[in-house]
C-alpha cells in the first residue's frame, strides 16, 4: 500500500512538473494582439504660442485578446518624448519594457504620429530576457480615444497593438 501511494505521488509530481514546463514554452513565432492600458505624467516645455516639447513616462498593464498572447497580463513601463506643433506631432518616440507574469521582459522602441484625437505608432521588438531573449518583431499601435485625466497632472490612455514576433 505504501509503495502504491509513493508511486502515485511521484507520478503526480512528474505530471505537474511536465504540465508547468509545457505551459512555459513560447512558440518560436506568432501573432501578438493586446490592449495596453496606462497612466502617466509628463513634463512640458513651452516654445512660444504654437509649440511645446514634451517628455513623458507611463506605466500600465497589457491584456491579450486571448489568454495565449505572449503579453497577456503583463506590466508596461515606457518613457518617450515628442515635439508638438499646433496640437499635432509626427515625432512621438520612446522605449518600453513589458514584464510578463513569469518575470521575463520584452524590450521595444516606437515611433508615432498623433493628433489630439487619434494616433498610430510602429513598435519594434528589440530583444528580451529569459524565454524572450532574441525577440524580434513589429507591432502597429492605434491609440484609442483620449480619456479624461483621473487626477490633475496625470494622463490615462489605451492603445490597441497588433503584429508579429519571432524568437531565435
Amino acid at each position: 500500500m505504501k509503495t502504491i501511494s509513493l508511486v502515485s505521488i511521484v507520478i503526480l509530481v512528474l505530471f505537474i512538473t511536465f504540465v508547468a514546463v509545457v505551459e512555459a514554452q513560447i512558440p518560436k513565432e506568432g501573432t501578438i494582439s493586446y490592449t495596453a492600458i496606462y497612466s502617466g505624467t509628463s513634463k512640458v516645455l513651452t516654445l512660444g504660442e504654437e509649440r511645446v516639447q514634451v517628455t513623458y513616462e507611463h506605466m500600465g498593464v497589457t491584456l491579450g485578446d486571448t489568454g495565449e498572447d505572449i503579453f497577456h497580463n503583463a506590466t508596461l513601463h515606457c518613457i518617450g518624448s515628442l515635439h508638438r506643433v499646433k496640437g499635432g506631432y509626427d515625432d512621438d518616440n520612446g522605449s518600453c519594457v513589458i514584464t510578463r507574469p513569469d518575470g521575463d521582459k520584452a524590450f521595444l522602441t516606437y515611433k508615432g504620429t498623433h493628433s489630439a484625437a487619434s494616433g498610430k505608432a510602429v513598435n519594434t521588438l528589440v530583444g528580451g530576457t529569459g524565454k524572450l531573449t532574441g525577440l524580434q518583431g513589429s507591432l502597429e499601435a492605434t491609440r484609442l480615444p483620449p480619456l479624461r485625466p483621473a487626477s490633475p497632472g496625470t494622463y490615462q490612455g489605451m492603445s490597441k497593438l497588433k503584429g508579429q514576433y519571432k524568437l531565435p
